[in-house]
């Protein structure tokens, strides 16, 4: 019964997503969004755009991305196949094209070279600046994951549970390494690689682990974290932390790993549900169960708290504080001495969830939300 309840906001989501029709109708912005709040000291709106492709009624198409910033620029791309430059202050369209493919990936900048890849396979590199393409090729397999850079190299996690390693300025492809999950059920999300000296590591939908090398991918070590026979996902970024790596599945605690050979150094009885934050020397956690905690460096947690029902979808440090987004469409704006909510924004619409990550630059905030619309707060 626990595990079922970890695991609804995740997969009524995800399953919404992969029927959505993409057809008719359209929704107007101002009947999704809550209405101006005067007494806002935190979440003060700069501009929000409606993004939602046409769809046929009762097929709502589920957005999960994030948005990217690069020098004052936010790319967002859309399930129209429109990947757009906004300036970041205002919102002015810089430049915008339609690669006629889904995109649902966060972007990622190598250079002057924008890369990102479509639901249909297709990875695109543009000149971050004028948009113009430097080179296109297929991956055979959805990508929904941003472009990870590592010494010239560009990795990243497929759909179809591969990693492949391709040269960043070419899009020449070095290597490629495929993971066999022989579990029907998972969760259909993929973990961010994390490079570290020689090696990438990187969470899979069967409960490990692993790292690979740079120049080959081959398995230098594997750890299990998550065991069951479903939903057992290592889909959580992985973080390097005083001098571990930090690893969570959606099935199993939060684990302390050594990055040397995947020792399990600790467990600590939290279920992440999204990337940690570093607070100095402490890490803040947000959990499928609604909770916010502080982590030590030892593992301790010296703070915990329980804010919503649903699970806390993504934490990032702005002003002088701490915004956590769920998936139940609230904002919170965080003490991080005391972990008190000190605002609330609400997304106003009752299909309204946040699945990316928040993105922090210049002192703006960014998100995506499922129902489509790019808000960006000052």
């Amino acid at each position: 019964m626990r595990l079922s309840l970890i695991f609804l906001n995740f997969t009524l989501a995800f399953i919404i997503a992969g029927c959505a029709n993409l057809k008719s109708v359209s929704t107007k912005l101002e009947d999704v969004l809550d209405k101006p709040d005067k007494n806002r000291k935190k979440f003060t709106v700069a501009w929000i755009k409606n993004l939602d492709p046409e769809y046929s009624s009762g097929n709502l198409p589920i957005g999960t991305s994030s948005p990217f910033v690069h020098e004052g620029i936010l790319y967002m791309g859309n399930l129209s196949g429109e990947m757009t430059a906004y300036q970041l202050s205002n919102g002015r369209e810089l430049w915008s094209v339609n690669e006629n493919q889904p995109l649902n990936a966060t972007a990622n900048v190598f250079n002057d070279i924008l890369v990102y890849g479509s639901k249909e396979g297709r990875l695109f590199a543009r000149n971050y600046y004028t948009g113009k393409r430097v080179y296109a090729l297929d991956l055979d397999a959805p990508i929904e994951s941003p472009p990870i850079f590592h010494g010239g190299r560009m990795f990243i996690h497929l759909r179809d549970h591969r990693i492949v390693c391709l040269d960043a300025a070419t899009g020449k492809v070095f290597w490629s390494y495929q993971r066999s999950v022989p579990y029907p059920t998972t969760l259909q999300r993929v973990s961010k690689v994390l490079p570290y000296k020689n090696r990438i590591i990187v969470g899979f939908a069967d409960g490990n682990i692993t790292a690979l090398s740079v120049e080959e991918g081959i398995i230098l070590w594997e750890q299990r974290i998550s065991s069951g026979v479903k939903f057992i996902d290592v889909d959580v970024e992985p973080i390097y932390f005083g001098g571990y790596v930090i690893a969570g599945a959606a099935a199993g605690e939060m684990k302390f790993l050594n990055p040397e050979n995947g020792t399990i150094i600790r467990s600590i009885p939290l279920t992440l549900q999204t990337k940690p934050v570093r607070l100095k020397n402490t890490l803040l956690v947000g959990t499928v169960f609604g909770e916010v905690a502080l982590v030590d460096e030892s593992g301790k947690i010296l703070k915990r708290r329980k804010f919503l029902n649903s699970g806390i979808s993504s934490l990032a440090k702005w002003k002088d504080g701490i915004v956590a987004t769920s998936m139940s469409g609230e904002i919170l704006f965080l003490d991080p001495a005391s972990l008190e909510v000190k605002e609330t924004y609400n997304l106003g619409h009752e299909q309204s969830a946040v699945f990316g990550q928040i993105t922090v630059s210049n002192n703006y905030l960014s998100l995506y939300s499922s129902r489509n619309r790019l808000y960006v707060f000052r």
